[in-house]
């Protein structure tokens, strides 16, 4: 079996089969959305690695077909080609893990223009199956945000309620998941152990950790640093609000693109699969023609490729301390850094829209095509 799916078959059959949960395994840390498709793929006709795989390939194809129709509503089919050449350099990645579906309704949310709780729908169904699709509400309009905050807060209630054990147990296992070999802190950690450093690397809830000198201080900064990027996009969202002639149509993906790879950089976690977050919100940015992330998806393309490089022909030699795998592994997390600061940069220093295209201050997207529809002197003018 590839990736995860052996875990998942043993969960279905233990438990979610029988309408519960494996709260009490630390190796359980999903929201509770996860376990209604490792039920789903249990329930298909075929084997379990099949039907899941199934269920992958099924949201691959809706990505692209989201994407393909961005070129109806003024985008680039950039983003498209871009995700189907992503996933062909990811190969197994895609289809052994659960994170395809979250990254679907992902990239659903940022291609929603105009309906604000749909948007926000969308993250919260996202945010069920894995926690990260909240980033997306960075990227929701001024005139929608209260619409967009209120779906998707009603969608996490509903399901923290209904599933409150599950809930607890994925928290508190996710919360003792201290600095996995593959992340930016443990980087400095690999490099000095060819330098004389005596800690190991140790297998807990499911990953290989880092135990040892000093690691500690890395888990405190790296915490610290994900409650710093919170309050960060909190004020970058304010000072948005604020100005709403600064925002403009394509932060909504490029702006959860930024925040994800924030989050990814100071995480003390981050396991081979999440590369495909920012490998989806990349794409997405890209069907919009007015995008800032260009250069950014040429980086996370090459991300990929080292991270398919390390895993999984080089993983035990990675954690028998390789020395060209490390290489390889410190590139990648390297160009991961790079990536979000371009990312950041290329947003805070985006010039604000001019005043002939300040109508988004009335709303976002929707209100424009709505003045759009109320003025046939305005379409037509606009048209030619």
């Amino acid at each position: 079996m590839i990736g995860d799916v052996g875990l998942y078959q043993r969960w279905y059959t233990c438990c979610l089969s029988h309408h519960a949960f494996p709260a009490g395994d630390p190796m359980w840390q999903y929201p509770p959305g996860a376990g209604l498709i490792f039920w789903l793929a249990g329930r298909l006709p075929g084997r379990y690695p099949d039907s899941f795989a199934l269920l992958a390939i099924g949201c691959d194809l809706a990505v692209t077909l989201i994407l393909c129709a961005a070129p109806r509503r003024g985008g680039s089919l950039a983003g498209a080609w871009y995700w189907v050449c992503a996933v062909l350099v990811l190969g197994s990645i895609t289809v052994g893990r659960l994170d395809m579906i979250p990254v679907a309704l992902s990239v659903a949310a940022a291609r929603v223009t105009g309906r604000g709780g749909v948007r926000g729908l969308l993250i919260g169904a996202g945010a069920t199956v894995k926690a990260w699709p909240v980033t997306l509400l960075a990227g929701a309009a001024p005139g929608q945000r209260r619409r967009v905050l209120a779906a998707a807060a009603a969608v996490l209630a509903a399901t923290c309620v209904a599933f409150r054990g599950p809930t607890m147990s994925f928290l508190a296992h996710q919360g003792a998941r201290e600095v996995e070999i593959e992340s930016v802190a443990a980087t400095p950690f690999l490099i000095w152990r060819h330098a004389g450093w005596h800690g190991a690397v140790v297998y807990r809830y499911g990953a290989m950790q880092l135990s040892g000198e000093d690691v500690t201080i890395a888990l405190d900064a790296s915490r610290l640093c994900l409650v710093l990027i919170a309050a960060a996009v909190a004020v970058w969202s304010l000072w948005v609000g604020r100005d709403r002639g600064r925002w403009r149509p394509e932060f909504a993906a490029d702006a959860p693109l930024a925040v994800t790879l924030l989050v990814l950089v100071a995480s003390p976690v981050l396991s081979v699969q999440y590369v495909l977050w920012v490998i989806g919100l990349a794409a997405a940015c890209l069907a919009a023609r007015g995008t800032t992330q260009r250069p950014v998806a040429l980086v996370l393309l090459a991300v990929a490729g080292l991270t398919v490089a390390v895993y999984p022909a080089g993983w035990y030699p990675l954690i028998r301390g390789s020395g060209a795998i490390t290489g390889l592994l410190v590139a990648r997390n390297a160009l991961l850094v790079v990536a979000a600061a371009v990312s950041c940069r290329r947003i805070l220093r985006h010039p604000a829209p001019s005043r002939s295209g300040n109508s988004l201050r009335a709303g976002g997207v929707a209100t424009v095509r709505s003045e759009y529809r109320a003025s046939p002197t305005s379409a037509s003018t606009a048209k030619s």
